[in-house]
């Protein structure tokens, strides 16, 4: 029977959408970025289109370490698919748009920061340099909303599609957070710090191409508002009243991602 393959040091889930055409791109920046990784492709059977298939010719021609997922549903049933089959002990999550948006140093200085204990948990903070008028106004508005209702979050820009943790940071926001709506990413960051974990920023400068149009930024504000408000209430709420079925399923991811040393440290050992 063949051995499992080891462990990556890095885990990197991509929720993308069928239609998207730069797959290859991105692919060659997380490769270029960490050498010693995986890569989660996840994509909504429902949508097919060219993402998935030059995910599986990568896979075959270029890095075997390529995986291709399916997960029914929006971005966060994407991301959470993706987590929960990470198996790096360095997770991170990012757009498929990361090939035009960033460069390998990013992720890489922010991999290196996790991998040095200087936190838990990583987001990328967009310097906005070159953005128009009104994709600053979409993000800095929904930054506002969210600044009023968690008012306690230790980063200001959370909607970033970069994010970097440990293992056991992403053990605890899957069985923690509900993983819906616009403001999964809130909820995942509240949920962490809440926890105790370090959650901190890290400045990166984003292009902010990533096919985002001035025109295109004014249709998702008037397309996106009302369900990302609706979002971060419903989040707010729902941090407030946790439901103890959490706790237990916190329990079983705790238990799963233990150290098998010291599970069988805690077995009792047998009579000679």
């Amino acid at each position: 029977m063949p051995s499992p393959a080891p462990e990556p040091e890095l885990s990197v889930v991509i929720p993308v959408r069928g239609g998207h055409t730069g797959m290859t791109a991105t692919l060659d920046v997380v490769r270029a970025a960490w050498p010693d990784s995986e890569i989660l492709v996840v994509t909504d059977p429902a949508t097919p289109g060219p993402a998935a298939a030059a995910t599986r010719s990568y896979a075959l021609t270029v890095d075997a370490r390529v995986r291709l997922l399916e997960a029914p549903g929006a971005k966060a049933a994407a991301v959470r698919h993706g987590l929960a089959q990470a198996r790096g002990r360095i997770v991170s999550y990012l757009d498929a748009d990361h090939g035009w948006e960033a460069g390998p140093d990013d992720l890489r200085a922010m991999v290196a920061r996790v991998r040095d204990g200087e936190a838990d948990c990583l987001v990328a903070q967009r310097d906005q340099h070159d953005w128009s008028a009104t994709r600053r106004a979409k993000t800095n508005g929904f930054v506002r909303l969210t600044r009023l209702l968690f008012p306690r979050l230790p980063v200001r820009d959370t909607q970033t599609p970069l994010k970097v943790m440990t293992r056991a940071a992403a053990r605890a926001g899957l069985a923690r957070s509900s993983w819906r709506s616009w403001a999964f990413d809130v909820e995942l960051l509240h949920t962490l710090a809440a926890r105790g974990y370090r959650v901190a920023g890290h400045p990166v400068r984003w292009k902010g191409g990533g096919g985002e149009l001035p025109w295109a930024s004014a249709v998702l504000i008037a397309l996106m508002a009302p369900g990302m408000v609706r979002g971060l209430l419903a989040a707010r709420v729902r941090t407030l009243l946790r439901p103890a079925r959490r706790d237990r399923a916190f329990s079983r991811y705790a238990a799963e991602d233990r150290p098998r040393a010291r599970r069988r440290s805690a077995s009792p050992r047998r009579r000679s």
